[in-house]
């Protein structure tokens, strides 16, 4: 489903990205299409639904706004309006678990936790000209487990575009202050593995300018023989 209405440059973008119950997709669907109306009738110039092609069960639903005020009354709308509420009980409804939510601002100093989530996004869907354009012209990419540091948005993009294999990415958090932010990702790769990513990042001027990276592959390592006596098996 791609629902367009309207074309205007967007001011500001939304993105919403859950995941819907098996047989689910149908019903979310028809959801948006009942609702439709109803975001055009209050600012959404644009909105699209989209379904990742690796897990027919995860969407990202985008709405983009004209102008910073549309956003920011239909932002105050989603707390007093008593039909908006009742739409997201319903849309609530028909996912399996909560939805994450991002927002960018073209004008608006952008936050440090919502550029990652956006680099996280872009990069599970591909798209290098708009994850180049989130990252610092000398951003810093590091790996201390491997010894590696890639410098440079240009290389990052096409050590990126190289990797071996395709991957699907969950983000399970991200928590930030200032300029400064933490994240946890998982990464599950064509061939089966489960990767676990903690990154810690930097940003300035509103871009991405430096991440440490630490990757800890989901149950290859056996456990140490000396906790085993307080430990036991997380999966």
């Amino acid at each position: 489903m791609d629902t367009q209405i309207g074309s205007a440059r967007p001011a500001v973008i939304m993105i919403v990205e859950g995941r819907v119950p098996p047989d689910g997709r149908e019903a979310l669907e028809e959801f948006y299409g009942v609702a439709e109306p109803y975001f055009q009738d209050h600012g959404t110039t644009n909105v699209r639904l989209q379904w990742e092609d690796d897990d027919p069960r995860r969407f990202r639903a985008i709405f983009e706004y004209e102008s910073e005020e549309s956003f920011e009354e239909d932002d105050v709308r989603t707390r007093v309006d008593p039909q908006f509420m009742a739409l997201r009980s319903r849309f609530l409804a028909h996912l399996d678990g909560i939805p994450v939510v991002s927002v960018w601002r073209e004008t608006a100093k952008q936050y440090c936790a919502d550029l990652v989530r956006a680099y996280w996004g872009l990069l599970d869907a591909r798209e290098w000209i708009g994850l180049r354009a989130i990252l610092a012209d000398g951003v810093v990419f590091e790996w201390p487990a491997f010894n590696e540091r890639v410098v440079g948005a240009d290389a990052v993009v096409a050590a990126g575009q190289h990797a071996p294999q395709d991957w699907v990415v969950r983000v399970i958090s991200v928590l930030a202050c200032g300029e400064k932010a933490a994240s946890q990702v998982s990464l599950q790769l064509e061939d089966g593995q489960e990767i676990i990513l903690s990154t810690f990042w930097e940003v300035r001027h509103q871009r991405i300018a430096r991440a440490t990276e630490y990757w800890s592959t989901v149950g290859r390592d056996p456990r140490p023989g000396w906790r085993r006596a307080w430990s036991r098996p997380m999966r």
